[in-house]
């Protein structure tokens, strides 16, 4: 469904493996990262990071990165009320004066820019930046507001250590200075397709001006059957709004919707298919071509290849609506076949 200059343009990108950013939204099947690994390994040659989380949730994780920390604790936009949630609604704060985040990056690449979004209680410094060559840096900003700061030529890892109690971090930034090629992933556990209308609007469109996407993935819907009756026109409509909020920043970007795989719930002692599974895959289709998006469907594929009970029988599906690693790896290969079919790259 995209355009013509936009299928142009995106085949462009994909040939030449140069300045290729691509971004996903989505709930738990991206949470984990094993698709993005996978679409890492067999699709792109990363050279930078993109965005990532100031720490991960529990059975969330960025496999480009490992953290340490002490003593802070995370709010997340999916649970708690906290009313300031900037991009991905993830949000780490200081328990104690000297509690710190240690960044490692598996990548190899030299010369990144590091960017960190943070936040202090008061007008005081909030955060101090070591790296692994001991070069320090202080971080200050006007109480209560987020506050965007870049570095370049920073080594890894890095420490991040608060200089008060309650000082925030919202997020990192790892990027080349030009011809950045990644693949970053913005998925929360049990997130729908509304999750972004808990986040700061003016926060969220900052930062999504600090990087222009290539393509954008968006992969809701298997909340959204589960939690309750489906509402498919407020779920279109909320999902609209999150489309043109995301293409008001990222003019030039493609969008590719992923309709969810098999998505089953307990009931007594066996697991039975969601009676809001179908209404849910329908709506994306619509969604597809009202917005003119490219599509893929992960149910079909399994359909196709056997069914969920098949997939279970051979380790790629777990019982409840989630697949094993080995089945959202399978599920990858998938779609980057489907994808250069497609656009012939």
């Amino acid at each position: 469904f995209l355009s013509p200059k936009q299928r142009e343009d995106l085949r462009q990108k994909l040939r030449a493996q140069k300045d290729l950013k691509i971004r996903i939204f989505g709930d738990s099947h991206m949470a984990a990262d094993f698709f993005s690994r996978q679409l890492r390994k067999i699709f792109i040659r990363a050279n930078s990071v993109g965005f990532v989380y100031p720490l991960q949730p529990k059975y969330q994780q960025t496999l480009m990165m490992d953290y340490e920390s002490k003593d802070f604790e995370l709010l997340n936009s999916k649970s708690d009320t906290f009313s300031n949630y900037p991009m991905g609604g993830i949000v780490a704060r200081a328990r104690a004066k000297d509690a710190f985040v240690k960044l490692h990056l598996n990548l190899k690449e030299r010369g990144l820019k590091f960017s960190l979004l943070f936040q202090s209680p008061n007008k005081n410094p909030a955060f101090l930046i070591k790296d692994a060559n001991n070069k320090t840096f202080t971080l200050k900003s006007e109480a209560g507001k987020w506050s965007f700061k870049e570095f370049k030529d920073l080594a890894f890892p890095l420490q991040i250590v608060a200089l008060q109690k309650d000082a925030l971090l919202g997020g990192y930034f790892i990027t080349k200075d030009k011809n950045n090629v990644f693949i970053d992933t913005l998925g929360v556990n049990g997130a729908r397709s509304d999750l972004w209308m808990k986040w700061n609007l003016k926060v969220f469109e900052k930062e999504l001006d600090i990087i222009k996407n290539d393509l954008i993935i968006l992969a809701y819907g298997s909340n959204d059957a589960l939690s309750g009756a489906f509402d498919k026109a407020k779920f279109k409509s909320n999902y609209k709004k999150l489309i043109a909020i995301l293409r008001k920043h990222n003019e030039k970007a493609a969008f590719l919707l992923i309709s969810p795989p098999t998505i089953t719930q307990k009931k007594g002692n066996e697991y039975v298919l969601s009676e809001y599974f179908y209404p849910v895959q329908e709506a994306v289709y619509e969604l597809a071509r009202e917005e003119k998006t490219l599509l893929f469907d992960m149910h079909n594929f399994m359909q196709n290849s056997g069914g969920k009970d098949a997939w279970i029988k051979e380790g790629l599906s777990l019982q409840d609506v989630h697949l094993s690693v080995a089945g959202y790896e399978l599920m990858a290969d998938k779609f980057y076949k489907d994808l250069k079919e497609s656009l012939n790259f």
